[in-house]
């Protein structure tokens, strides 16, 4: 799901509805911290782009009690333009957290303000707050009481790379890409006995085409590099499609092939995520 800012405007280079990926997160162990954790699953994870490492808020009250209080996750020493922050593998929509994000103007006394209004999540899937490029000190993510203790497994800020153009390809969104290894039990006359679920991934291909080529050089490029081998965050319509959001990964290497009369660039991406 991608929360974008209320009356966000952007440049006719960036627009509202081509695909965004969210990837180079300036979140590193030493500058994310939380207003509280469970010590064996500290603020720092969230730094890692492993789903199976994961911040936990502390307990309050009874045992396995939700805290009662808004939990803030921090991330200070910014430098350069910010325009997205992402999370995945988390449970705020099961717990019924409401989520913003603000970010600070790094005066003293330092104040916070909001650049993406609070919304429920829906389910668990990645999320992607989308708020207009500035410079900021610092950005948090503020998480409201909920029905369970808040956990995530991995936060994302920094510059989105916006796609120029849409896809012309028909596509799966990676979120709706379901791929499942199931077991089926049958009795000896045949009977069914049932489906057990033993994985679930997210599967999918998705293509970009009519690219000019000095804008993959300078802008595509680079984020193939990183992505050899780093996740990283992908919204396929923003504006139309709000909820298909994926954090993924490529099991391919993606070619680029130039058209000998147009000079213009097409390339096919194979993806894999996780799901919510």
């Amino acid at each position: 799901m991608i929360i974008s800012a209320e009356n966000l405007v952007l440049t006719a280079q960036e627009p509202l509805n081509t695909p965004v990926f969210g990837w180079k997160s300036l979140v590193a162990p030493g500058n994310i911290s939380a207003t509280s954790e469970n010590p064996a699953y500290p603020a720092a994870n969230m730094a890692n782009p492993s789903t199976a490492l994961f911040w936990r808020a502390a307990e309050e009250g009874s045992p396995g009690g939700a805290p009662a209080s808004d939990q803030f996750i921090t991330v200070s020493a910014l430098e350069g333009l910010i325009d997205y922050l992402a999370v995945a593998a988390h449970n705020l929509g099961s717990s019924q957290n409401a989520i913003s994000v603000e970010i600070s103007d790094g005066g003293s006394p330092e104040t916070w303000s909001e650049v993406a209004p609070p919304v429920i999540p829906q389910n668990d899937d990645p999320l992607l707050f989308r708020f207009a490029p500035q410079m900021a000190s610092a950005v948090r993510l503020r998480i409201q009481p909920g029905l369970l203790i808040p956990q995530i497994a991995v936060v994302y800020v920094g510059k989105l790379l916006v796609c120029e153009r849409g896809t012309s390809a028909d596509y799966t969104p990676i979120n709706l890409a379901r791929t499942t290894r199931v077991l089926t039990g049958k009795s000896e006359t045949g009977q069914f006995l049932g489906r057990y679920v033993l994985s679930e991934s997210r599967e999918a291909p998705f293509s970009l085409q009519w690219l000019r080529p000095e804008w993959y050089r300078r802008e595509f490029d680079p984020f193939l590099r990183w992505a050899q081998e780093m996740p990283f965050f992908i919204a396929h319509q923003p504006q139309d499609e709000p909820g298909d959001v994926g954090f993924c990964w490529l099991t391919n290497d993606p070619h680029p092939t130039f058209d000998f009369n147009t000079g213009r660039v097409s390339i096919d991406l194979q993806l894999n995520g996780t799901g919510g």
